[in-house]
């Protein structure tokens, strides 16, 4: 087939499967494996590829086809316009998160030499972009999961970010290891579907690791202790920032008001649903 004829192929293989964006999708893999963008395909839209690759090709996107993410087949992904490597074990860097970023970056600019720390950081993908917007801050990277953690030190080595260190390390068990008022914000995009939720959420969703999207039966378990444990390390006056599920905003609400924290903000995303809540620690 001809490269013309391979993308044709993939978008109609890829619809028929219900993927939300053939087309994108499509041409995300025939850029991946072939080297050939948008513009590329229009004019070698009649070349034959090489067959091993023709093969490989349409192996990617039967394996995208059944629901597994894109992005694990690419294997990168952009965060804020910031290489990120990911793979199975690693919750997929979304859009969404760019909201705590920005809202944090507003909260603390007039902060000399701010120091943070990123719960539940996954990827790096909250850590990395907080710390080339600001390098004079000092940033600790908090991640469970050995196999994330493995790409968040490959991230942050990737994109130069010496001003962070990551910890392998408990969000339950690890505020002991941080003194009280040491931190200019606290921030985390942590695990917050119910628990009863996941299996009942699409196919490409479940191939995420359940420990970065498990909230706990009501989806709270780790809000609750990073209103109980994390709190009490946050600077007089300095910053909360949390990713959310818009249905457990008022809950939310409800458990920060009751650790104390003022000016509580409820932030949008793009597509208008509730997706950040910010304060600030009297």
């Amino acid at each position: 087939m001809t490269f013309s004829q391979l993308y044709r192929k993939a978008k109609r293989d890829l619809e028929a499967a219900g993927v939300d964006d053939p087309q994108f999708d499509a041409m995300c893999l025939i850029d991946y494996l072939f080297g050939v963008d948008r513009a590329d395909l229009s004019v070698m839209g009649d070349s034959i590829p090489d067959s091993d690759k023709e093969n490989r090709f349409l192996r990617y996107v039967e394996k995208r086809a059944s629901g597994f993410p894109l992005q694990y087949i690419i294997g990168t992904w952009s965060f804020m316009d910031i290489p990120l490597c990911i793979g199975e074990g690693v919750l997929i860097p979304r859009d969404d998160t760019e909201v705590v970023v920005r809202e944090t970056l507003k909260r603390i600019e007039a902060v000399q030499n701010p120091r943070i720390i990123d719960l539940c950081s996954g990827s790096g993908t909250i850590s990395i972009a907080v710390a080339k917007a600001r390098p004079d801050a000092e940033i600790i990277s908090l991640e469970l999961s050995e196999t994330a953690f493995v790409y968040l030190e490959k991230n942050i080595e990737f994109n130069g970010c010496g001003n962070i260190r990551a910890i392998n390390g408990d969000l339950f068990k690890a505020f002991n290891d941080f003194d009280d008022h040491s931190f200019d914000a606290v921030i985390s995009n942590p695990p917050y579907i119910k628990s009863d939720v996941i299996e009942t959420l699409s196919s490409e969703v479940r191939h995420e690791p359940r420990l970065a999207l498990d909230g706990g039966e009501d989806g709270m378990l780790f809000y609750n202790s990073i209103a109980e444990n994390w709190l009490c390390k946050i600077k007089h006056g300095g910053v909360i920032g949390v990713e959310i599920d818009e249905d457990l905003t008022s809950e939310i609400i409800t458990r920060f008001e009751k650790s104390s924290v003022k000016n509580i903000e409820v932030i949008k995303d793009i597509a208008g649903l509730n997706r950040a809540i910010m304060g600030t620690l009297p």
